[in-house]
């Protein structure tokens, strides 16, 4: 599977490299990544990520394998990946927590945006 993995040498901060299938847990969903939200903080701390891991919070894509304890979405649902490690990746394990059904109409490249991004926003300029 591909993923961007963090890369400490001068031609970093990221780059494409081959990894393990993610597995998961009885209370993990798999999605199959289709857009990744890439911002400025993700790329400023990546020193934070060891060499090798896979990288970013913000996601979004289509579930291929349910939680098997039966929690979150079906197989099949649009999500929003918010704030789960390692979501930039063909296929990622994550928690029910992180996930966002994507209505109908929502493109998936622009609820990719909805995680770190979305709520930044939000902090910055709340609803009056």
């Amino acid at each position: 599977m591909r993923a961007l993995v963090v890369d400490h040498s001068e031609a970093g901060p990221v780059r494409f490299a081959d990894v393990d299938e993610p597995v998961p847990s009885a209370g993990e969903t798999l999605v199959e990544i289709r857009h990744i939200g890439l911002n400025f903080g993700e790329l400023n701390y990546v020193h934070q990520w060891p060499a090798g891991a896979v990288h970013g919070r913000d996601a979004a894509g289509v579930v291929v394998r349910a939680a098997s304890d039966g929690s979150g979405p079906p197989e099949g649902t649009r999500v929003a990946v918010g704030m789960a490690p390692h979501a930039w990746a063909e296929r990622v394990a994550v928690s029910p927590a992180s996930l966002g059904t994507v209505p109908e109409g929502v493109d998936l490249a622009d609820a990719a945006a909805l995680g770190i991004a979305g709520v930044t926003r939000g902090q910055a300029y709340p609803p009056r």
